[in-house]
């Protein structure tokens, strides 16, 4: 069976990094870790906290010292997204904060659940970081979604304002 172009296109992206940013999944997230996933998981990898006590800043700083010169993917959940690359998390702004930090060139994944996606655009906030695209569950087989280059573009340019 053929592979969707969506699909082969961002395992393509992923191949090409030597490192991934991974989040630690909460009961209403999807894990990763299913072996259904459909996008390989480097070794050299490193796990955000789910503690919103944890400082983003300090984790993008960090994150950055230990992948510098080198691709990376950030895999990123959600509670609701859009094919826009808006995303809704937890509603702390901890990776808006994180994402705001970390190099625009490293590949932002968004993961969800077919349940969790917006068939309407969602409202878009000046802070929000923006994803560059989408893997959605439903019922492990996976659904990729690109972002469209342009959209994402102004959202990255209106998404800077500082969360301070």
């Amino acid at each position: 069976m053929a592979r969707k172009p969506a699909l082969q296109e961002l395992q393509k992206l992923v191949s090409r990094c030597a490192a991934a940013i991974l989040y630690q999944p909460l009961k209403s997230e999807i894990d990763y870790n299913n072996r259904s996933f459909p996008l390989e998981i480097p070794v050299n990898n490193l796990v955000l906290p789910n503690n919103k006590n944890n400082d983003p800043f300090e984790w993008a700083a960090n994150c950055i010292a230990k992948f510098q010169n080198i691709n990376v993917y950030i895999l990123i959940p959600g509670t609701r997204f859009d094919r826009y690359g808006t995303r809704y998390g937890q509603g702390g702004g901890w990776y808006d904060r994180f994402l705001s930090k970390v190099p625009a060139t490293w590949l932002r994944i968004g993961i969800t659940d077919k349940s969790q996606m917006s068939a309407v655009k969602l409202l878009k906030q000046e802070w929000d970081e923006p994803v560059d695209w989408i893997v959605v569950s439903n019922n492990n087989l996976w659904e990729v979604h690109k972002i469209n280059a342009n959209q994402l573009l102004r959202s990255k340019e209106h998404g800077k304002a500082s969360l301070n």
